[in-house]
């Protein structure tokens, strides 16, 4: 009778941790935001984008891009923010393919983003599962837009700064 009071305690309280880490809560958007901006106001990240799009339900490869991808938000305590992506040819940041300022936001356990550059469809993707996942200095994941494309991506964080050089 002992042995299993004890196995469900352990239950109980792995099912504890677990609920803390895999809910979508103020706290947990809080230190995703955190990661995101590396703990501070502003973090530029950058890497490889590759694009895929749906057709007749299997994936197809549209090629890679290379992004600079900077969030900014007003306070270390704020969970939301705009930011700056600029997509380059290669990694040599040689020639703009397209740029784009954005907002980001959560939604529940979901992290938007809603770009302001014309025909750019919004992305989304779960901050709190293994479509976004950062660790130290690596993002890694894949944005989803509603329209049947998805930008699986790897960036490392970056220490660019030339906004201003390509910014319209």
């Amino acid at each position: 009778m002992a042995m299993i009071a004890t196995m469900s305690l352990v239950t109980v309280s792995c099912s504890k941790d677990d609920d803390d880490d895999n809910t979508d809560s103020t706290e947990n958007r809080l230190k995703f935001a955190n990661k995101l901006t590396q703990d501070g106001t502003s973090c530029t990240w950058e890497g490889t984008e590759r694009t895929k799009t749906k057709q007749w339900g299997n994936w197809s490869d549209d090629g890679d891009k290379y992004a600079v991808m900077r969030f900014d938000r007003t306070s270390t305590k704020s969970i939301e923010g705009t930011g700056y992506v600029i997509y380059f040819e290669n990694a040599y940041k040689d020639n703009v393919n397209s740029q784009s300022e954005f907002m980001w936001s959560f939604a529940n356990d979901v992290l938007n983003i809603t770009y302001r550059h014309e025909g750019w469809a919004p992305v989304h993707a779960e901050y709190r599962t293994l479509e976004l996942i950062i660790d130290g200095d690596r993002f890694d994941g894949t944005w989803f837009e509603s329209s049947g494309k998805k930008f699986e991506f790897n960036y490392k964080k970056s220490s660019f700064n030339d906004w201003d050089k390509y910014k319209q």
